[in-house]
């Protein structure tokens, strides 16, 4: 069979609905020295894997069900498939369900290859008796590729090691080398099954019950160095967020169970085309500025369409996978939100050591990092495996009172603000700046029902105007330092924090002493 026909590669593929690669009109010209192979790991209606060879501008590929082995006493079943194009040696996502191989494919080896002996390959292949060697990253020394009759329009063919000295019978390269040579990624899902999809599932709600609560990560000075353990996030400025999606629906809860999905329907109706039967997806609702950065103003004020960053997966399709490690679930989201609808995506782990994360973090405007162990299981309390470095100080904080503007109008010139300790609220500082003019006039309006005789804070100062409110609304404040008194120093507002109760306010402290 001539090498190099694309058509039937053409014919079974909707580019516009896979990410799949559409072949060029015409391959680079390139020598036989040159010439590239690839295995992709390919979790279709089973899991299988590809050996593709270059030939003639294209790559001839055979599926080997079971995977090379390098013992030559073992032969594997290699079938045979259509010509696929030079573009798809690197690539590697999720084909969407539906489509036609639809599931998760990995580049789980790849490198050059020559017959042997080198001009031979064309004549080998038309007879039918391919000998190759393989310079990959998992497969290295000869190669057998042998067709076994012609009944079937020579689709069957033979993979196996020749007796050479890479040949190791006791090497399961398969079961030790899972991962993707591009990636590191071990896990693949198949597509999801009609029967699933269609099945009866429980209310969203439900399956964010069987979950709860969310983890917390702890404050730190310094975060754990060692790249080969921890993984470094984004620490996003937003809206915690865990999502059911079940059957079709969605729940949308914040960290302390209030409903999201009514503040944010557009977040709510894009995780509604995430195609699953059951998961739960855990994650940050953030607005994004034009520098890039997530600015939890423009969120509060509406500026910018929020976007539900994902970054753990907590149930699967009937799977608690809580006591997974992280780098499980983190490539089943992967796998979950490869084709993710508009305004749902990954949160960006940064592959850098921890300093040069916080430099990334710091020269783009985020506003920190968290370090993950990627060996940890998901608890639903506040833990070490989780840290969080801050570059930018913000803490959430209860509004215990306000003064007016000096403008004489119906707003408030400042809030003032109080942090939760054993036994009520402490005084923690007056908030003058960040508001806008709507929100002035909106916040005096919003908390004048809540107003009292006294300070429900201690160490609250006499002022003149003020009027002092019952401990209910909480906001997020970005400041420079915390004084010796336990104030504030410049506070700035970023916004209302309806998700948070006002005795969760407490003073964030690093772990290994206070952060200057």
């Amino acid at each position: 069979m001539a090498g190099g026909d694309l058509g039937a590669y053409g014919r079974k593929r909707r580019f516009g609905r896979t990410p799949e690669p559409a072949p060029l009109r015409e391959a680079p010209a390139r020598t036989a020295a040159e010439r590239r192979f690839v295995v992709h790991k390919h979790h279709a209606r089973r899991l299988h894997y590809d050996l593709r060879l270059e030939f003639d501008g294209a790559l001839a590929s055979w599926a080997v069900p079971k995977g090379p082995s390098y013992d030559p006493a073992v032969k594997r079943l290699a079938v045979q498939t259509e010509d696929h194009p030079l573009e798809y040696a690197s690539f590697e996502g999720r084909i969407p369900e539906g489509e036609y191989g639809g599931g998760d494919s990995l580049v789980w080896d790849r490198g050059s290859w020559s017959a042997v002996p080198p001009e031979e390959a064309d004549r080998q292949r038309e007879r039918g008796h391919l000998l190759v060697e393989l310079h990959g990253e998992k497969l290295h020394g000869r190669w057998h590729l042998v067709r076994t009759g012609r009944g079937d329009g020579g689709r069957s063919w033979l993979l196996f090691k020749a007796k050479d000295e890479a040949a190791d019978p006791a090497f399961d390269v398969v079961a030790e080398r899972p991962e993707s040579v591009l990636t590191g990624r071990r896990l693949t899902r198949g597509p999801e099954r009609r029967a699933v999809l269609r099945a009866s599932h429980p209310a969203p709600r439900r399956l964010l019950e069987r979950v709860w609560p969310p983890m917390l990560a702890t404050l730190v000075e310094r975060l754990p160095g060692d790249a080969s353990r921890w993984q470094y996030e984004l620490k996003l400025d937003g809206f915690r967020a865990l999502a059911g999606l079940s059957g079709g629906r969605v729940a949308l809860w914040s960290r302390n169970g209030l409903d999201l999905a009514e503040r944010f329907p557009g977040i709510a109706r894009a995780l509604e085309g995430v195609v699953v039967g059951e998961a739960v997806v855990d994650g940050e609702i953030a607005a994004i500025g034009r520098d890039g950065a997530p600015r939890f103003e423009l969120l509060q004020r509406g500026e910018a369409p929020p976007v539900f960053f994902a970054f753990d997966l907590l149930w699967l399709d009937g799977e608690d996978l809580r006591r997974r490690p992280l780098r499980e679930r983190r490539e089943l989201l992967e796998s979950l939100l490869a084709n993710a609808p508009e305004g749902v995506r990954l949160c960006e782990i940064v592959g850098a050591p921890a300093e040069r994360a916080l430099e990334i973090a710091r020269d783009e405007g985020q506003e920190g990092i968290v370090a993950k162990d990627r060996a940890s299981p998901y608890v639903g309390t506040r833990s070490t495996a989780w840290q969080k470095r801050k570059l930018v100080r913000s803490q959430e904080a209860v509004v215990v009172g306000m003064t007016p503007s000096a403008s004489g109008r119906a707003e408030i010139g400042a809030l003032l603000v109080a942090v939760a300790e054993e036994g009520g609220f402490r005084y923690a500082g007056k908030v003058g700046t960040g508001f806008s003019e709507q929100e002035r006039r909106a916040l005096w309006e919003g908390l004048l029902p809540a107003v009292v005789d006294s300070p429900t804070a201690r160490d609250a100062p006499r002022l003149r105007g003020a009027r002092w409110l019952l401990p209910a609304a909480v906001c997020e404040v970005r400041f420079a330092e915390w004084t010796r008194d336990g104030r504030m120093r410049h506070p700035s507002f970023l916004g209302l924090r309806p998700d948070e109760a006002p005795e969760e306010c407490v003073r964030e402290r690093p772990a290994a002493g206070e952060a200057r």
